[in-house]
């Protein structure tokens, strides 16, 4: 048959069936000469050939997968790999390739379940209570402070352990202070989340800091907050509060706030 007649009855255009056999066809040697002979199989086999090696090779050498295979396995986030890792290894990759490599199922025996968030989780309703009094709302706060180019701007915020136990009214709570440029993170274990504990928790915890390096911090609405003017009065700085929830706000907060609950649920 001929290229034409194989195209016409396989509905296909003629160029393309010439394409096939010429990119496919293998070389037969006979008798000193040679011809040239199409397979279906072989042409399938070496488009299956093709097909793996068009995906592209992995950029990262060993020893970064190596790495990231172990932290994933430690229960490090992408986030904390990719921030703190640039003395262990040369090539550190960002946190959304961490997460694409992941998923793409480029590091061995690591998958989705071995991060500390596995998706959605709904976490009980809180009760503390909230107050709407005289604090600057955070859209008066100045622009520069979004850039994180200087340091002494915190976020604060208070974290309770999920394994509350309401009836005897134990368990524990930590007040959380994070510095926006730097990212330092402090948490301090109080009593409860009562504003007579959280606010000398944190005078306590910037007092003996250089003035210039605690000139705002941010609080959200709750309750515990609402002695903000004793803490700009002894700390010597202005607080700002975000809009009512839109924890978002101080997003640097929030997100050390999820590591410190891996270790105290």
């Amino acid at each position: 048959m001929s290229i034409r007649e194989i195209a016409q009855a396989l509905k296909r255009s003629p160029s393309t069936i010439s394409r096939e056999i010429k990119r496919n066809s293998s070389k037969i040697k006979v008798n000193g000469g040679s011809y040239t002979k199409y397979s279906p199989i072989k042409a399938n086999n070496k488009y299956i050939a093709r097909r793996e090696d068009c995906h592209r090779k992995s950029k990262f050498s060993k020893d970064v997968i190596d790495y990231l295979t172990i932290k994933i396995n430690e229960h490090w986030s992408p986030e904390q790999i990719s921030n703190r890792s640039t003395n262990a290894i040369n090539q550190v990759p960002s946190t959304s390739t961490i997460y694409r490599l992941i998923h793409a199922k480029k590091l061995p025996k690591t998958s989705m379940e071995n991060l500390r968030r596995k998706g959605k989780f709904k976490r009980p309703a809180e009760k503390r209570g909230k107050f709407n009094d005289k604090g600057r709302t955070i859209k008066k706060r100045p622009k520069e402070i979004y850039k994180r180019q200087e340091l002494g701007h915190w976020e604060a915020d208070t974290v309770e352990s999920g394994r509350l136990d309401h009836k005897r009214k134990s368990g524990y709570c930590f007040v959380t202070l994070a510095e926006r440029k730097s990212r330092y993170y402090i948490a301090i274990l109080v009593e409860n989340r009562k504003s007579e504990n959280v606010t000398p928790a944190i005078i306590d915890a910037l007092k003996d800091l250089p003035k210039d390096l605690v000139k705002t911090i941010t609080f959200d609405r709750g309750k515990e907050f609402s002695e903000f003017e004793r803490i700009e009065k002894e700390l010597g700085c202005k607080t700002y509060f975000c809009d009512p929830y839109c924890a978002w706000q101080k997003g640097t907060n929030e997100n050390s706030n999820g590591l410190l609950r891996e270790f105290y649920p």
